[in-house]
Order: structure tokens, then C-alpha cells, then sequence
């Protein structure tokens, strides 16, 4: 046994990112096992694989039901401290985690989560058979989500993605053209606002559909692109199907609030508003600081909407990494009249907890 689960390893690094290589690995590592599953992980934190093995297992049970797929006998989870971003290897059948990420302030949940997600991404592989372009990326990080979500009981938590959708698609950022181009969309970054339109669309396809439509989607991938997959999957073209979805966003009633966890969810203290005398032709910079208990409030979940036109702005991280400011910019136009107007914050973590703020601005003159 000890020989196979060191082939894997070695030929996991031959999969790995450009300079990563097993063979040199400088972190000890100890084994956490279940009956599935085996977790090498460094030895000052194996306390925290002990801690999530006996979720992970019940994780891997609650997949093999929810995608109606038999999933490898043995799937081995390497936990690198150092690496970034975490990936789901089909052919060897291993998973590498990334911990060095900045979303949430406790080890133990970003391990967890980022387990969970990468044996979701195995289980939708068994269907795809490890296809992966980047036309489905959007539609893998969807998927992703909702098993996630619903296996932590936290189905509340995906009504934050339609919000999030219609905030794209107000700025024309919303369709098959735009989130099939992952590079463009995400900035190759997974969170919640860019796994938005992959969960609105295939929850749409659920209405339309039944409960395991999307997984039949997976299963025309491995041989087809999107618009083909989603035509052989629900027997209707792309765009019709496009159109649904996109309507189905618009419909939805925003809630002015969505709790998961009160005690987490993000509260906004300080707002640094420059310049000081805004001019038609200005543009008004925000600096929003918030406080968050988990960390996990990234600036993609943070949007401004101008009361005065009702344009919806993405939020931006400062550029300074000392800073402590979230970015939101309004541009004020140069026919602006003089006046005090309107502006929202949207802000949405990475577990759907989402809360609005309303205030002020004054433009005094043009320039």
C-alpha cells in the first residue's frame, strides 16, 4: 500500500503547477485516513485533518447519492501550506490543496471548504471524465457550489447568486458569451460572484428540468462544446435556453438582507469619500473598511449602485496592500447638476451572507 500511495504522489507533481515536485517536498507530512480517503497533511497541522476526516467521508457518501455516480475507492488529498489554489487530478485520481489563500481567517474552514470542493470537481469528472475547458469552467464552479451548499444545509446561502447575477447582467456582464471566456469573466479566481452565473443557470435548468438535469449535463461534455452539451442535455438550442435563464434573473426578488451566520456576517464601519469637493466630471472614489469576523469578504462580492443614473459598479481591492479600503468608484458626468444624490453598498461574502447600506454624495458645480 505504502508503494502506491508514493506513485501517486510522484505522479500527482507531474500534474502539479511548474516548479511543484513531490520528491522535494519540504513540509513532513503525517496520514489522516477514512475509509475513502486518505489526507497527507503537514505535521503541525494534522490536527485539523483529524479534525474534518469523518465530514469528508460523509461528504464523499452524500456526492456518490447526489450525482447518482461511483466514485474511486480510494482518493488521496495532498495538503500543500505554501501553494495557492487547489486542483482535482482525474487521471491519478488525487486532489492538491492549496492553503495559502486569502479567503477566511480560520485554517480549519478554508481546509474543509476547499477539500469539499475539489471531491465535488472528482465526482462531476466521473460524469465529464476530467473534461475541462475553459468554456465549462463556469459551469463546474456552479455545480461545485450547490453540492457544497446543500450538503452543509446552507441552500439559503445560493440566493446571494441571483443577486450577484443581476448585478452582472445590469452591466451587461451576464450570458453564455461572457462566462464561457473564464479567463476574461474571473480573472482566474474562484469565489461566489464568479461562481454566480453557473448556479443561476443550472438551478434554472432544475426548475425547468427536475432535480437531476444538470448533472445531465456533465454528462454530454466529454464530447461536445457548451452550446452542443447544453442542446444534447435539455433538447433546446443555447440561446433559448440562455434566454430562460437570463429571465429567470431578472424575476427574482432581492431580499434586502440574507443571513447564514449573524456573527459572520460583514458590517461596514468606516467610509472614506474623496475629493472632498466633487464636481461634475468627477469621479467619486469610496474607500468602504469593513469589519469580518471569518474573512471571507472579498472585493469581488462589493457593489455600488449609483441612486442618481442606477448603474451598478464593481468594487475593487485597493491597489496598496497595506490598505485596508475595499474600492468603490461612481463617475459623475459633466452634465451632472449640482446636488446631493444617492448611492448603495452591496456587500456579499463568500458564504452568502449579504447586507446593503444606503448614503450620500454631494456634486457642487461642474469643473
Amino acid at each position: 500500500m505504502r508503494k502506491i500511495v508514493f506513485l501517486s504522489i510522484i505522479l500527482l507533481g507531474l500534474q502539479g503547477p511548474p516548479g511543484y515536485c513531490p520528491e522535494v517536498f519540504s513540509q513532513q507530512l503525517n496520514d489522516v485516513t477514512s475509509e475513502h480517503l486518505l489526507l497527507r497533511i503537514p505535521k503541525e497541522i494534522d490536527l485539523l485533518g483529524r479534525q474534518i476526516i469523518t465530514d469528508l467521508e460523509r461528504f464523499y457518501r452524500f456526492l456518490e447519492g447526489a450525482l447518482d455516480a461511483k466514485l474511486p475507492e480510494k482518493i488521496i488529498l495532498l495538503v500543500d501550506r505554501d501553494l495557492k489554489a487547489s486542483r482535482a487530478n482525474y487521471r491519478e485520481i488525487s486532489i492538491l490543496i492549496g492553503m495559502d489563500q486569502p479567503v477566511f481567517s480560520s485554517p480549519k474552514t478554508l481546509l474543509l471548504n476547499e477539500c469539499k470542493r475539489e471531491l465535488a470537481r472528482l465526482g462531476l469528472f466521473q460524469h465529464s471524465r476530467g473534461t475541462s475547458q475553459p468554456d465549462y469552467e463556469f459551469m463546474y464552479e456552479g455545480m461545485i457550489e450547490i453540492l457544497v451548499r446543500e450538503f452543509d444545509h446552507r441552500s439559503r446561502s445560493l440566493d446571494s447568486a441571483w443577486v450577484i447575477a443581476q448585478f452582472l447582467d445590469a452591466m451587461g456582464g451576464l450570458g453564455l458569451e461572457f462566462q464561457r471566456q473564464w479567463a476574461d469573466f474571473s480573472g482566474g479566481r474562484r469565489s461566489m460572484r464568479n461562481a454566480a452565473p453557473g448556479i443561476t443557470l443550472l438551478l434554472t435548468f432544475r426548475e425547468m428540468e427536475g432535480r437531476q438535469s444538470p448533472i445531465k449535463f456533465f454528462q454530454t461534455i466529454r464530447r461536445a462544446n457548451l452550446s452542443r452539451s447544453l442542446k444534447d442535455a435539455f433538447k433546446k438550442p443555447a440561446p433559448e435556453l440562455e434566454t430562460a435563464w437570463r429571465n429567470k434573473v431578472r424575476e427574482f426578488g432581492a431580499p434586502e438582507e440574507i443571513t447564514v451566520s449573524a456573527d459572520d456576517a460583514p458590517r461596514l464601519g468606516e467610509i472614506a469619500i474623496a475629493p472632498d469637493a466633487l464636481k461634475a466630471g468627477d469621479t467619486l472614489e469610496l474607500g468602504l473598511q469593513f469589519q469580518d469576523n471569518d474573512g471571507d469578504l472579498l472585493a469581488d462580492g462589493v457593489f455600488v449602485r449609483d441612486e442618481r443614473t442606477g448603474k451598478i459598479f464593481q468594487a475593487q481591492a485597493d491597489s496598496d496592500p497595506a490598505s485596508v479600503y475595499i474600492l468603490g468608484k461612481i463617475p459623475i458626468e459633466a452634465d451632472c447638476a449640482p446636488g446631493e444624490y444617492g448611492y448603495q453598498v452591496t456587500a456579499i461574502d463568500e458564504s452568502g451572507n449579504l447586507r446593503r447600506w444606503r448614503g450620500a454624495y454631494t456634486v457642487t458645480g461642474g469643473q
